[in-house]
């Protein structure tokens, strides 16, 4: 057993109902609590240095509100505050973290988003009181059946985002979407037939499934960490609902000996999601969620099944600030970000404030140093979504710079980079940042 200690912690932040729900262009207040909403903490520890890991079942955690729960952290429990890399899983089930005076749900919003730090940082504590020698060993498996790309060509020469499928009648039908629609019942669904315009998805997906497993001296498992990309808007609807990696969570907990603790964090999915506008049925909703979470549970045990020895106890972290490309007309404060990497033996963590297109991961896995690397996006706050610059070059003539008030088929994710002053190639920047930092890591 090396010289590593592994801590877990998890403390429940879910709000009461009335809550604004997160995600959709209009106001969802929440009805029912189909499941809680956790914060979840990994730290790790060599002796010398302290790093740790924060998983919140949140649509995002602002930049504000990862510096009190970093706060609350350094005093309460003596991690670092720089060491400490805030996630969110991006579900489109849980609260708002911010909310306006013309809101119905901005009372009982206001009260969770005033509690919120305090209860996610306890996640950490927690982890840092149980701290204890763990081996590390780490896999992959591969799952292309869950996730598609959400950017399709199509045959007028346009690149659209979720472009809708089409009725008998030949009418156009709008599509449960992020930030867009609420679900349409199952009649409505299975009405569709596939939409006859679509030539092909404009992008690829990541079918990687991650997997790392700490596991103490009695070669009991002590935690696990999944990476998987994928958008979390399976539920739609106004129940409180930590989506498919919920269901993820309690299936392994089930399946593995010892109640094995489980933090998943989000890859990059600005440009993923879980529906595929080439298949006849649009699939939607808590059995969906249950269907994908159960078939990535089975993919984690696959992967636990092929576990190799990672090298090494060290842990380290470098993070860096920088100013986002932007027009100079822009609000360049909106445009700062924390890109953050983490070192665990043989394993790099990155921490992405953005909904990140898909291509920067894959780009960023393969120049990386480390046998493992895992991009947890919406890290540490959000610039909002961040296309490449071919998806700038796709859509910039189709769309306008505006903000948008409903969702814009023609190109969402590049007008609402457009719309907060951003300009082709400030992804790659970012990329680009992450892989300096992963390589500093490597040489320490």
């Amino acid at each position: 057993m090396g010289a590593l200690r592994v801590g877990s912690g998890a403390a429940k932040i879910t709000p009461c109902l009335g809550v604004s729900l997160a995600g959709y262009f209009e106001e969802r207040l929440a009805t029912a609590v189909h499941d809680d909403l956790y914060a979840r903490a990994l730290v790790f520890d060599d002796g010398q240095v302290q790093a740790g890991l924060l998983s919140c079942d949140l649509i995002g955690v602002s930049a504000a509100q990862v510096a009190s729960i970093r706060n609350l952290v350094a005093a309460s429990a003596g991690l670092p505050a720089a060491n400490l890399l805030v996630c969110a899983t991006h579900t489109h089930t849980g609260p708002c973290n911010q909310t306006s005076e013309d809101t119905q749900g901005k009372e009982v919003t206001d009260e969770w988003i005033a509690a919120f730090p305090q209860r996610a940082a306890e996640a950490v504590i927690a982890a840092m009181a149980n701290r204890e020698p763990c081996s590390i060993s780490g896999a992959y498996a591969l799952e292309d059946r869950i996730a598609f790309n959400r950017r399709y060509r199509m045959k007028d020469g346009t690149v659209r985002t979720n472009p809708g499928r089409v009725s008998p009648t030949g009418a156009m039908t709008s599509t449960p979407i992020a930030g867009g629609t609420a679900p349409r019942d199952a009649g409505q669904v299975q009405s569709t037939i596939r939409n006859p315009n679509i030539i092909e998805p404009a992008g690829p997906i990541d079918p990687e499934v991650g997997v790392l497993a700490f596991t103490g001296s009695d070669s009991r498992t002590r935690a696990l960490y999944v990476n998987y990309s994928c958008h979390l808007d399976c539920v739609g609807g106004t129940e409180i609902s930590a989506d498919y990696p919920g269901h993820m969570i309690r299936c392994l907990q089930e399946r593995v000996a010892g109640s094995t603790f489980v933090l998943f964090s989000n890859g990059a999915a600005g440009n993923v999601n879980h529906f595929d506008l080439r298949s006849l049925y649009h699939r939607q909703g808590h059995e969906h969620a249950r269907w994908m979470g159960e078939t990535l549970a089975g993919d984690v045990c696959q992967a636990l099944g092929e576990l190799a020895p990672a090298s090494g106890d060290l842990v380290r972290v470098a993070s860096e600030a920088i100013q986002l490309p932007m027009r100079e007309d822009a609000d360049q404060v909106a445009g700062r970000a924390e890109i953050q990497a983490i070192r665990v033996s043989d394993a790099g963590f990155v921490g992405i404030p953005a909904e990140y297109f898909v291509e920067f991961q894959l780009d960023i896995k393969r120049r990386s140093p480390f046998k493992h690397t895992f991009i947890s996006s919406l890290a540490n706050g959000s610039v909002g979504y961040i296309p490449t610059k071919k998806a700038f070059e796709e859509n910039m003539k189709d769309v306008p710079a505006e903000s948008m008030k409903s969702f814009d088929q023609k190109g969402y994710e590049v007008r609402s980079a457009l719309g907060r002053g951003f300009l082709p190639g400030v992804g790659e920047v970012m990329a680009d940042t992450a892989v300096r930092l992963l390589d500093q890591l490597a040489r320490a």
